[in-house]
């Protein structure tokens, strides 16, 4: 019989090991596309009335994020798995907003919604839909927001 410390500690190794196979799995899944500044995610979601699109947004930058204008696509698969139609479903001049993760600081992953201008159709397997986002269409805060104690990085 082990003592009552092994026995946690073991129980504590194993839920660990769980816990970061079930985050690499989750991180295999989905999938980020790194646009430089910005990371996109490959998984997106419609609204519930068609007329948004929601992606989920990695800052890769060392600043908050305040605003970002990005153009969304939605495009067909090719037999050849090439891409083609490209048609435009956004106004790039209305930027998109934070839905949840607010604020967007650094290395944090947030959703963001951009808005359509006509109704969007269900994803399939022939369509697609892809965010477009050029670096200076990406805005930072003018003053960085407070972190939180647990948010602070160590001192040396």
């Amino acid at each position: 019989m082990l003592p009552k410390n092994i026995k946690f500690i073991t129980l504590l190794i194993i839920a660990l090991l769980a816990s970061s196979d079930g985050i690499q799995a989750q991180d295999e899944e989905e999938k980020f596309v790194n646009l430089g500044l910005i990371g996109v995610s490959s998984k997106y979601n419609l609204t519930p009335d068609n007329r948004g699109i929601l992606f989920r947004i990695r800052n890769n930058t060392t600043r908050t994020i305040s605003n970002i204008f990005g153009w969304v696509y939605i495009y067909e698969k090719g037999e050849d798995d090439k891409e083609k139609n490209f048609v435009l479903l956004n106004n790039p001049h209305k930027g998109g907003s934070i839905v949840k993760g607010k604020p967007h600081s650094p290395g944090k992953i947030s959703e963001w919604r951009f808005p359509l201008v006509r109704k969007a159709t269900p994803p399939n397997q022939n369509v697609k839909y892809t965010l477009r986002v050029h670096s200076r269409s990406i805005f930072f805060a003018n003053i960085e927001p407070i972190l939180k104690t647990e948010e602070k990085p160590p001192n040396p």
